[in-house]
């Protein structure tokens, strides 16, 4: 944990002192976020509207990088068009020769409140709220170090509907048709080279974009796609009780009463006066809070039946078997990077996943890292992340079938520890003012 808060302080920011930075308007008020009239006929990925914008680390560091925010059009889970937002980020500097790459960056949002969305969370001026998005700032200015555009969508949709299965992917690959066409990225439109990563709640966004690219966005030119302990099953928030983790239960609960109406009524039936105000809560408050204040809180007080066998219910496990990843196979590459002994998602259900995607014949190359946890492997698995990415953009051929490894650490893999040392150093240049990009 020390090493994450270390890491994230350290995030792609510049200091300003004694600059101002207006609080920015919330998005229930903020016209912006308003889909125009007539937006449903348009097709998914038209730009509805744009607006640059000032971006910040925690708030009040300004983050030295031309970033613009998009309005566009998408689909919600029941196939109905939907709007949200996503922010595109330019690094300093000439394209790269073979011409400027996008990633699609999913953040770890796990909040139902829309006011946590990344789109408001990395905004100069933004406040503590958005600290966890606010930390991934770190990881998107890596990418910006390597020459790429970054596009950061607000996945969760205009009403944060976390637990959604595929809304994710739609929001988030939509985002990309958007970046594409937005002339000020200088994007070589659908031959522009993309890659997707996200880790944690990011990484089940990206799970998702990447089952269902295929079937509905088979045109964009997807080369790599990195997910980190990416939740594939829900059924590993049944063990969180009393441990620092204890806040994703309510998050669990509160995402699946804002899906699914049936399981919300089931929900409801078995929740205690407590129970209800402790869900309750979930809709205003954004998840480093949420850790914070449930922090090692025993939730059983909250129920009247354990959490596990609740989750067992026909209607509610209905909701959870359609949140599960792995109904469908990526026919991109994917790098998959998980801890063995994460405490918040099991090994096992990752290891199934991968099952399922390489029996579906995606490529897939998956690092079962022994030293982490959930919380310091955002870190340390980022740099063979990166690694990963940046040679399936630049088009050096994966590995063919699964090549499945357990190590130590995944800082042990070839250029890992460089990137690892590089790109941080970098970071000190950026907090001294410098400009976020390739050298």
């Amino acid at each position: 944990m020390a090493l994450t808060a270390l890491a994230l302080l350290s995030a792609g920011a510049v200091a300003t002192p004694g600059s101002a930075v207006a609080t920015p308007v919330p998005a229930s008020d903020d016209a912006f976020y308003r889909a125009p009239d007539g937006f449903e006929s348009t097709e998914p990925g038209t730009i509805l509207r744009e607006r640059p914008v000032e971006l910040a680390s925690y708030a009040e560091l300004p983050f030295n990088a031309l970033a613009w925010q998009l309005l566009y059009r998408t689909t919600d889970l029941a196939g109905r068009p939907m709007a949200t937002v996503t922010t595109v980020i330019l690094p300093e500097g000439a394209a790269p020769p073979a011409g400027r790459p996008l990633l699609s960056y999913q953040v770890a949002q796990d909040s139902i409140d829309p006011e946590c969305a990344p789109s408001i969370a990395m905004r100069a001026g933004s406040g503590p709220e958005g600290f966890v998005t606010q930390g991934e700032m770190t990881f998107i200015s890596h990418a910006l170090q390597q020459g790429w555009a970054v596009s950061v969508p607000d996945h969760a949709g205009p009403a944060a509907r976390i637990g959604a299965p595929r809304e994710p992917g739609y929001a988030a690959l939509d985002g990309v048709r958007a970046a594409v066409q937005f002339d000020p990225l200088g994007l070589a439109g659908l031959q522009t080279p993309i890659g997707l990563w996200g880790y944690s709640g990011g990484g089940l966004a990206t799970g998702w974009a990447a089952e269902v690219q295929p079937s509905y966005a088979p045109e964009l030119n997807i080369r790599g796609i990195a997910m980190g302990s990416p939740l594939p099953d829900p059924v590993a928030l049944n063990s969180l009780s009393g441990t620092f983790w204890s806040g994703l239960q309510l998050i669990g609960l509160a995402s699946a009463r804002e899906v699914y109406p049936d399981a919300a009524r089931e929900i409801d039936a078995h929740l205690t006066p407590a129970g209800r105000e402790a869900v309750s809560a979930m809709a205003d408050q954004c998840l480093a809070r949420t850790l914070a204040t449930n922090a090692f809180r025993d939730n059983s007080p909250y129920l009247t039946v354990p959490y596990a066998q609740l989750m067992q219910l026909p209607v509610v496990a209905a909701a959870v078997d359609e949140t599960k990843l792995g109904g469908a196979s990526p026919s991109a590459p994917v790098y998959l990077y998980s801890g063995v002994n994460d405490e918040i998602v099991p090994i096992a259900t990752v290891d199934y996943l991968v099952d399922a995607y390489c029996a579906g014949g995606t490529p897939v190359t998956y690092r079962r890292d022994e030293m982490s946890l959930h919380a310091s492997l955002i870190v340390t698995g980022a740099p063979d992340a990166l690694n990963w990415l940046r040679d399936r953009i630049d088009e050096v051929p994966s590995a063919a079938g699964c090549d499945v490894q357990t190590v130590t650490s995944t800082l042990q893999a070839p250029g890992a520890a460089e990137t690892y040392a590089s790109t941080n150093l970098r970071l000190i240049e950026i907090l001294m003012g410098g400009p976020i990009g390739p050298r």
